[in-house]
């Protein structure tokens, strides 16, 4: 399974993509909005983890530039923010059928596991076996 981090974060960005290969996940990292819709489009993952707050437009506008290319327009995504549990960012994305969920940039590779298991359930029974041996 492919999962595009659209991050502009450096430091998280190879984080969850060290953690995510180490669970046996693929990655790609797109340090900005207009590189994760091109990336979105040539890598077509089977996820996104898409920042909120990118330097050169938000994850709203990527999840609109994402869900208007027919390639694209299936392909799931959790949101990660600073304000990840803030019900006006939770809103804004609930008009996306593809959105998965929002949640804070601060909390443990395990919860983020958890929540890409939730979005990929055929990959989990093989990243759980996988993180026990």
């Amino acid at each position: 399974m492919k999962i595009l981090i659209v991050e502009d974060n450096l430091d998280l960005s190879l984080m969850l993509a060290d953690c995510l290969k180490i669970s046996g996940y693929k990655t790609k990292i797109a340090s900005s909005g207009a590189e994760g819709v091109k990336l979105a489009l040539s890598y077509m993952p089977d996820l996104v983890l898409l920042d909120y707050n990118l330097g050169d437009m938000t994850g709203h506008d990527v999840a609109v530039a994402i869900r208007n290319m027919r390639k694209t327009s299936q392909i799931p995504f959790v949101v990660l923010s600073a304000h990840g549990a803030d019900p006006m960012l939770t809103q804004g994305f609930a008009k996306f059928p593809n959105c998965r969920g929002s949640m804070s940039k601060v909390l443990s590779m395990k919860a983020v596991l958890t929540a890409i298991q939730k979005v990929l359930p055929a990959k989990a029974d093989k990243v759980h076996a996988h993180t026990e041996s």
